[in-house]
Parts: C-alpha cells; structure tokens; sequence
C-alpha cells in the first residue's frame, strides 16, 4: 500500500487549545498548515474532557444552589429533580457546537486536518496513519493526561478521573475526592449539589496550592459546609473493591481508618502526553517528569520543533497555551517574541471563585520580596450586600518603592471575570494610584478594585486603612 506524503510549512501535533490556536494564527500568517488530531473532535481536553464540560456542569449546579440560598430572601422552593440524560445531552450539545465551530474555521483559513496519531520519523518529517508528513517546523500541542498513582490502578471503573467524572451516569450516595486541588474542588462542588455525600482528601495543609491561603479560606469555609468531610494533611493510603464499593485507607492526624464510597474521583495532578511521538527521532529532549524541554521562544532542542501547553510542564491553562501557540509561530516566522513573561491569571470555579494573577503573596515571602499587601473586604461592598455574597475579598500586591501594582487576588462571586481588570492593571505596570484613578460603575463587584488601591494610601471611602508613611 502507497503512503501518501504531504509537504507543509508547518505542522501541528494536538487540536486542543494550543495546537489548533497556532495552526490558525500561522494559517493567517500566510503559511501553510497541517493540523494533526487523533481524536474525532477538535478541541483538545479543555473543551472535550475539561473545563468547558466543568464549568457547564458547575452552572447547572450553581442553579440548585442558587435556588437553596434564595430562604434567605424569603423565597422558597419546595424541591428539585435531576434527569441525567438531559443534562448529559445539554451538556454534549454544548461540546459538539464549539468543536463544529473550531471545524469550520479550520477550514476557512485553509488548514488541512489529519485525524490520526502522530509519530516523528525524524527532525523533519513524522507519519501519521496512512501519511507521511515533510515540514519546515512542527509544533507539539499534545496537552496532559490525569495522574493516577498505582496505589489507585485497581482496575474498577468505580474509580474515576476527571474524564469519567465529567461524564455523569449516576450520582454516587458517597464519593470520595483525593485531592483538594481546582479539578477535585470544582467537581466535588458538582456531585454535592446533585446530592452526593462528598469527602475530600488533601495532602498538603491547604486547599487549592498556588493561592494564596487567606483567599482559599472563604472555599475552605464554604467546602466544610457543603461536603461532609475535609481532611488536610491526609492522604489515601490505598484503594480496594469490597462488596461493590471501594474501600480507602485514609491517613489523618496520625491516625488510619477505613470507609467504603460508591465512586472514587483521583484528582493529584496531570502528567505529560507524548506516549508514542517517538520524541527521541527528532532530537527532542524531556525533563525528569517526562515534559517536553523549551526554551523562551517554544523551541525544542530539535530547532525545527517547538512545543506549547501542558505538554512543556509549568501551569497548566488553556489561555496559557493558547498564548504560547502565538509565541512559538511568531518565533518560527523570524518575528520578536515578548522579553517578559505575560501575566497568566488562574481562575478556580469554585463557589466562591478564586482568582490571581501577577506575584502571590506567599511567593512574595519565599522569594524575599518586599511588597506591601492590601485588603478590601467584600463586606464593604454594596454590590455584595444587596446580591448576599459578601464572602470575599480583592487584594493587591504592590511594590512600596514604586507604587506599582505586581500582582492580585480576588476570592468571590464572579472572581474569574473581575480578574481581567487586575491583569491589565499588572501587566501594564499601573501604580496604585491610576488603578485608584479609574471610574468603575456603582454598585459593582469591580469597585473592589479601586477601593482597594486607595487603600494603598489610607484614602479608601468604605472601608478604614491607615495612611502610607
């Protein structure tokens, strides 16, 4: 049987966020692509296994809880029923759009789709099904898959990952989480609202590692009340079937003891997809966990390979990857990339949201840099109050000897679009006081914003702050 060989400028491996942002802004650059995928949609794990299918399923569960918080108003629901198969098929119909929608760009700007998995011939050239590909440059968006440590590789479906949980057939009377990290938070969050038992296990001594702890207390509080158990500085020693469940040996304060679940959700991080790419063909070199080795501009160790998102390590984001999609085309194209690093915001969908951006101020303090943190309490809002949600705060990280914003966070609802104005704000260098400056509508969630910056000089109309010396 003939291989049919294709020639293009340049090839992209994953139609996840990464791979098919690169394959159209290089479409649009006048170049020719070709997009490899392996699985029948585009998309990638974000819209496919990931965080669109979450924060769909998360908005249906926000319902339910919106309509448990409406007592307070005096408004009262006698009850709620959840059919599966239609929220399955909302959620599905949902994916199949935005996938169709990626399809149909994909075609307009002229680049070739290959269904089919990938692997590198040499620096040069890869096969891909019946295909034979020559190109100038590759780039690698293959993305992650879940981590499962073999502790937990019992073979029972009733264990699951965040690709099964995302596919709802049942809701299980009892469900276990290991891990209290974004994806175990936001789908524990799920399964409680439609009425699961939810323990959550963490091995570390807070939720949600990155974020700052006084932001994750208003989750941590809000966990404690919505699932049964939170164990910090646990862990789950191990997983067995017993009687059609699965019994866990959890570890906490010194102490073991075993509880039987109906599913189990494994949620302890991600590791590199790159299973048969046959990287070492092409000269492409790997870190110790198996990520795909970069240099600022994407480039591979193969300089005519170039590799972006989950598949390089670091934080793993959609917009991150889709970011690093345009730096590796333009540096493939001879064109300047960023001196600096952007600042990548991280949202986690919680209820309530944690958002951050820029310099934490945990990192602050590892690093030894002097920084000057304030706090506005959503308590002071007037947005919060009439809408009952004044769990939260929006803080800043500033540079005492510049007056310059270097990072924020923001803990409650709608944290992840408040975020947006913190970025700008961190990304262009703004000092408190033009942050202070701007004109945000009243009454808003974003006037936290400059109440918190004027705080900064002890100006802050709602709420007291000692004055800067």
């Amino acid at each position: 049987m003939l291989m049919e060989n294709l020639e293009t400028d340049i090839v992209v491996i994953g139609g996840g966020p990464g791979g098919y942002t690169a394959a159209l802004y290089a479409a649009a650059k006048g170049k020719t692509v070709v997009l490899v995928e392996k699985d029948s949609r585009l998309g990638g794990v974000c819209l496919n296994r990931g965080c669109i299918p979450s924060k769909a399923l998360l908005h249906a569960a926000g319902t339910i809880d919106a309509a448990g918080e409406a007592e307070k108003f005096g408004i009262g629901f006698s009850g709620f029923s959840v059919d599966l198969s239609v929220l399955q098929d909302w959620k599905s119909g949902i994916l199949e759009k935005l996938a169709q929608g990626i399809s149909n760009l994909t075609a307009r700007r002229g680049v070739k789709v290959v269904r089919a998995e990938a692997s590198f011939e040499n620096a040069t050239a890869f096969r891909a099904g019946g295909r034979r590909i020559s190109f100038k440059n590759a780039i690698i968006a293959t993305g992650s898959l879940p981590a499962i440590p073999q502790p937990f590789k019992i073979g029972n479906p009733r264990v699951m990952t965040s690709t099964e949980a995302l596919d709802l057939r049942d809701i299980p009377g009892k469900l276990l989480v290991i891990g209290g990290g974004y994806i175990g938070m936001e789908l524990g969050a799920v399964y409680a609202s439609l009425g699961s038992e939810v323990t959550v296990v963490e091995a570390l001594e807070g939720l949600l590692n990155g974020a700052d702890q006084d932001l994750v207390r208003y989750v941590d509080e809000s966990a404690r009340k919505r699932f049964k158990n939170v164990y910090l500085a646990s862990r789950v020693l191990n997983l067995a079937e017993e009687g059609g469940l699965i019994k866990a040996a959890i570890e906490t304060g010194g102490k073991v003891f075993e509880e039987k679940f109906d599913r189990v959700l494994v949620s302890v991080g991600r590791v590199s997809s790159t299973q048969g790419l046959n990287l070492e063909s092409a000269g492409i070199k790997v870190d110790e966990k198996g990520f795909i080795v970069t240099d600022d501009s994407k480039q591979t160790a193969s300089p005519s390979v170039y590799a972006v998102g989950d598949v390089t390590g670091g934080v793993m984001l959609a917009h991150k990857a889709s970011r690093e999609a345009r730096i590796a085309v333009d540096a493939i194209l001879g064109e300047s990339v960023p001196v600096k690093t952007p600042v990548i915001p991280a949202v986690v969908f919680t209820d309530p949201e944690v958002a951050w951006c820029g310099l934490t101020e945990t990192e602050a303090r590892i690093r030894n840099v002097h920084v000057q943190v304030v706090r506005f309490p959503w308590s002071a809002s007037g947005r919060a109050a009439a809408v009952g949600r004044t769990e939260g705060v929006t803080k800043l990280i500033i540079d005492p000897a510049t007056e310059k914003i270097i990072g924020a966070g923001i803990c409650g609802k709608g944290a992840g679009e408040l975020i947006s104005a913190a970025v700008m704000a961190v990304e262009l260098g703004m000092t408190a006081g033009e942050l202070g400056d701007m004109v945000y509508p009243h009454p808003t969630l974003s006037e936290t914003l400059t109440e918190c910056a004027e705080m900064f000089y002890g100006r802050a109309i709602h709420a007291f702050s000692r004055k800067r010396v």
